[in-house]
């Protein structure tokens, strides 16, 4: 014989109703707790009698559950009058707190789903799973996106949230980069602060000197004083960091000047391979091709820094070092180049230490070599520009502008391309809200604050 134990529910959607509530049960296989909207002391807030309409009409909301069945608030309502001071008839309608009753779902699934989707990267599929077989809540992929863009729209726009975080810390830095998102050829642009905080995106057909200038000119708009600059060596940015912001340090973001220097490496020591083994097998000769292929072995592990090797690692690339002069120069050069970045303090020992660089590069007749002196020639300014001015020694190891978008290649990756620029924008307003200035985005679907002027932030506790 089932036993039945009666327990206290809270929830945000109880607390907020204690005075309307009439009774719970259930109903196949969810379990009701009922509210009735025409209880509420209306009178007391109106300074008048209140009268209803014959009509009335149920709001469903769906809930997350820790029963054994699915729950559902089941609302009251009916349209309601009074007459003013003049006689006048005023209608209303009670406000249902802390749900949406146009998605029939309580803020706290709404919350969530923001949550998940934004600063989690959960695929909305994978979702959109948990919540119908986890919570039995009726949820599909198209559901959920639905959430997520109502709520976008109805937060502030990308100016009003770059002035508030502006307010709470100025930023000075400005780390600027661009990719091509799945599924579409139009580039985007996402601007950094020193706080590692997104300020801003811009979406354009291509990454050029026009569209960065006018992205620069419009955060600069909402009284951005940059004093130092980042990004890659894109000629777009340099060129519209040096005419919006004349008088901000430059340096090149050191994620991009690795990677440029890796390139070289890389493909220098795949193509000596190469050419050992094609002349191993021309002369069949196995010693060759033996040592090719143990080049092809521990590829990764000679484009690594000395003191990221394993204890293995060291040993197999010390043995191939005495049997194979070209890698022990090729560990040579490594080397110097970890010890030019790592260990030079002033722009004099850079510059020595490049000039040895440059004279070992050339005893190895390498092409792909000899392009990381002719980098360093090109770019030197940019790439050591940490080592001239005081104040950005800090920002030496700085990839700011790269991972600013690697959030939303995670985003992308996750959600099978976001190919709106509506919905890039929500999804970044949104982890601004929640990320940076930790508010509650589902209090934005409130009619009430849900204006596009930005003083609604003011008005919702922090």
């Amino acid at each position: 014989m089932p036993i039945t134990i009666q327990a206290q529910f809270d929830s945000a959607v109880v607390e907020a109703h204690k005075d309307v509530f009439t009774r719970s049960y259930l109903e196949g296989k969810s379990t009701i707790i009922e509210f009735d909207m025409r209880k509420r002391d209306y009178q007391k807030e109106f300074g008048t009698t209140i009268s209803w309409s014959r009509k009335s009409y149920r709001v469903d909301v769906h809930e997350f559950s820790t029963f054994h069945s699915p729950i559902l608030y089941r609302f009251l309502v009916a349209q309601g009058y009074y007459s003013d001071e003049k006689g006048k008839r005023i209608d209303f309608t009670p406000k249902i707190a802390e749900v949406s009753t146009h998605q029939h779902m309580s803020k706290s699934v709404i919350r969530l789903s923001c949550f998940l989707a934004v600063i989690c990267g959960v695929s909305l599929r994978n979702m959109a799973t948990i919540f119908r077989f986890l919570f039995e809540i009726p949820a599909t992929k198209s559901t959920i996106k639905r959430w997520i863009d109502e709520v976008g729209e109805h937060l502030p726009c990308e100016e009003e949230i770059l002035k508030k975080l502006k307010d709470i810390k100025e930023p000075t830095q400005c780390h600027i980069d661009a990719y091509y998102p799945m599924g579409t050829s139009r580039c985007v642009m996402v601007i950094k602060d020193d706080f590692d905080r997104i300020l801003i995106t811009h979406e354009t057909d291509s990454e050029n000197c026009v569209e960065a200038k006018k992205f620069l000119k419009k955060m600069k708009g909402c009284g951005i004083k940059v004093t130092a600059a980042f990004s890659d060596y894109s000629k777009s940015f340099t060129e519209a960091i040096k005419e919006v912001f004349p008088g901000a340090r430059f340096q090149a973001d050191h994620f991009h000047t690795a990677k440029n220097v890796w390139k070289h490496l890389k493909k220098a020591l795949l193509e000596y391979r190469k050419d050992l083994k094609g002349t191993g097998e021309k002369e069949k000769n196995q010693e060759m091709i033996d040592v090719a292929s143990k080049l092809w072995k521990l590829r990764w592990s000679l484009l690594k820094k000395p003191s990221n090797l394993s204890v293995e690692e060291k040993s197999a690339i010390e043995a191939l070092e005495k049997s194979d002069s070209f890698i022990a120069g090729f560990r040579s050069i490594l080397r110097q180049i970890v010890n030019l970045f790592d260990h030079s303090s002033t722009e004099l020992q850079a510059e020595i230490k490049l000039k040895n660089l440059k004279s070992e590069i050339d005893q190895t007749e390498s092409s792909h070599l000899a392009k990381i002196g002719k980098f360093f020639d090109d770019h030197w300014h940019e790439a050591m520009q940490y080592l001239k001015k005081r104040g950005l020694g800090k920002y030496r190891r700085s990839s700011n502008s790269e991972s600013g978008m690697r959030i939303l290649r995670r985003l992308e990756k996750n959600h099978d391309g976001i190919r709106s620029e509506v919905t890039r924008k929500n999804y970044i307003k949104i982890y601004q809200m929640i990320k940076y200035l930790s508010l509650d985005v589902t209090d934005f679907l409130d009619p009430a604050t849900s204006v596009q002027n930005g003083s609604e932030i003011e008005s919702i506790q922090m």
